[in-house]
């Protein structure tokens, strides 16, 4: 009775370590999602009781010379959830180009000295994404634009001004789009350097019919390329950064139930933020609609995490 006893312990405590290497190794992505322009705590706990999950990532979109809402860094993390930002290099209001030249010259590293303190008083993780989707023409710090050395250039000054500070609560996040436009504007001419990424960001949609260029695709169409490409070039832990669905041209629900599927199957992806906004087509899961409980069916599994 003793043999069996302890041949079933150290099978349970067999079981439990192997649950726990997949949890902190392999199974797992975070959840997160771009909630509103100005994402209150209201949001984030609808959100849990809507979908099931609280988004641990909560993103938001700072342009240049701008700080963070301090009421909306105390609104995150008292859910327990942490700042994503995409911090944005132009003038958002007028889609203005800032000058570049004069980041690299150093001319406004006293704004982000200034922004690296906020940053570091938050005393928690932050992700920060600098300057995304510079392998696509429609940003201004596009690589086709400034350069891809330029590009590069800016992302290593923005995170050395960061480290001078001391501000070492930061994980940076290269975001690209999921395609080169044109094809000549390559991600990996833009990277800026293992020692200045810790996380690869992958931003795509499904527009449907909704543009006289796009058609429905799948969430595999869109992602897994990339997710090849940077598993093969780079070996870094992946974001998709931003993600999403129209409704016009397909099913919405059978989209996001295969869309999650396919995260599960890819173990490189440790997180993604579903852009849960209306926009430019009806981007937002509804409460109450067929695919909010299509969401929700999807997010139930315990692969996704909304804490660490």
């Amino acid at each position: 009775m003793k043999k069996i006893f302890l041949i079933f312990i150290t099978l349970v405590i067999l079981v439990l370590t192997i649950y726990i290497y997949e949890s902190k190794n392999n199974g797992y992505c975070l959840t997160g999602a771009f909630l509103s322009d100005s994402p209150a705590k209201e949001d984030i706990i609808s959100f849990k009781k809507t979908f099931g999950k609280k988004p641990y990532f909560v993103m938001v979109f700072i342009d240049w010379n701008n700080f963070i809402n301090p009421e909306i860094i105390k609104d995150i993390y008292s859910q327990n959830s942490v700042i994503f930002i995409s911090w944005e290099p132009w003038i958002a209001a007028t889609e203005e180009a800032v000058n570049y030249g004069n980041i690299l010259d150093g001319a406004n590293d006293d704004y982000i000295k200034e922004f690296a303190t906020v940053i570091k008083g938050i005393e928690n993780q932050v992700y920060i994404r600098f300057a995304h989707e510079a392998n696509g023409n429609w940003y201004p710090w596009s690589g086709e634009k400034i350069g891809s050395q330029n590009y590069v250039s800016l992302c290593r000054h923005i995170k050395d001004v960061f480290d001078d500070t001391g501000t070492s609560n930061v994980k940076w996040v290269f975001s690209v789009n999921n395609e080169d436009v044109p094809a000549k504007n390559n991600f990996m001419d833009l990277y800026p350097g293992n020692d200045y990424v810790d996380y690869i960001g992958i931003d795509g949609y499904n527009w449907g019919n909704t543009k006289d260029w796009s058609n429905w695709l799948s969430f595999k169409e869109i992602f897994l390329s990339r997710c090849r490409q940077i598993r093969r070039f780079l070996n870094k832990p992946i974001i998709i950064t931003e993600f999403g669905s129209t409704s016009s041209g397909g099913d919405k629900s059978e989209w996001i139930k295969e869309a999650l599927k396919t995260i599960r199957s890819i173990k490189d992806i440790k997180g993604f933020v579903l852009f849960n906004v209306d926009k430019e087509t009806d981007w937002s899961f509804r409460k109450d609609t067929v695919e909010a409980k299509a969401l929700k069916s999807a997010l139930g599994v315990s692969h996704f995490k909304d804490s660490r």
